[in-house]
């Protein structure tokens, strides 16, 4: 496009200084007749008119660009879950257990608890000590002091046959006993037994006691 105007530029300046020379070549010779020198401009600018007109024609049109398409809104990200807060959540409360139920027996009856020494002991040979064992009244009448433990088997470790309740045990309470007692002199494994006694020399039920320990 910038070359074609520069070219019908110069053929417009050409054909002016043309013009310009005929004119002066016109006032030389009065036997030819004059050129009109608005003649020639007019007819020069026709020319550059037409060029132009040409020139702008041949120029192929510029093609509109295509509409430029809206991209598509994007989502908002989803919240990130924070999972050190997950983690600290609250634990669940512990829920403390209680002591383990007890059956409740019509009539005389009673329940070992616990006993020192346990079974599995060591003794030396001959070596003195206290036995400790504790009964649950689970019955439905009260002990007396008429109750008692009795050796009824086993290597007679206790110095005493029977040993007594000590005071009244109502049903829920418990009675822990106490005896004297010495192991065997000789080397080796042992069981001793006992059972409990109402004032009539009825067992109670679940009434039996059995220890067994070693000698060495």
């Amino acid at each position: 496009m910038k070359n074609s105007m520069l070219k019908t530029l110069s053929l417009v300046a050409i054909m002016i200084a043309a013009a310009l020379m005929l004119s002066a070549c016109g006032a030389a010779a009065p036997a030819e007749p004059t050129v009109d020198p608005n003649v020639i401009f007019t007819q020069v600018a026709e020319t550059v008119m037409v060029s132009m007109t040409q020139t702008s024609e041949a120029i192929p049109p510029t093609s509109t660009p295509e509409p430029t398409a809206t991209p598509e809104p994007t989502q908002p990200p989803a919240p990130t879950v924070d999972v050190s807060q997950e983690m600290q959540q609250p634990a669940v409360p512990t829920v403390a257990l209680g002591p383990t139920a007890t059956v409740q027996l019509f009539g005389d009856a009673a329940q070992w608890t616990t006993q020192n020494p346990l079974d599995g002991k060591i003794f030396k040979t001959g070596e003195e000590y206290t036995f400790h064992v504790c009964m649950l009244n689970v019955g439905s009448t009260d002990w007396t002091t008429s109750y008692y433990l009795k050796y009824i088997d086993g290597y007679k470790t206790c110095w005493n046959s029977k040993v007594n309740v000590g005071d009244t045990t109502e049903p829920g309470e418990k009675w822990c006993f106490d005896m004297g007692c010495t192991a065997p002199y000789t080397a080796g494994s042992y069981t001793t037994y006992w059972f409990m006694y109402d004032n009539d020399g009825n067992k109670l039920t679940n009434g039996e006691v059995y220890f067994t320990y070693k000698a060495q």
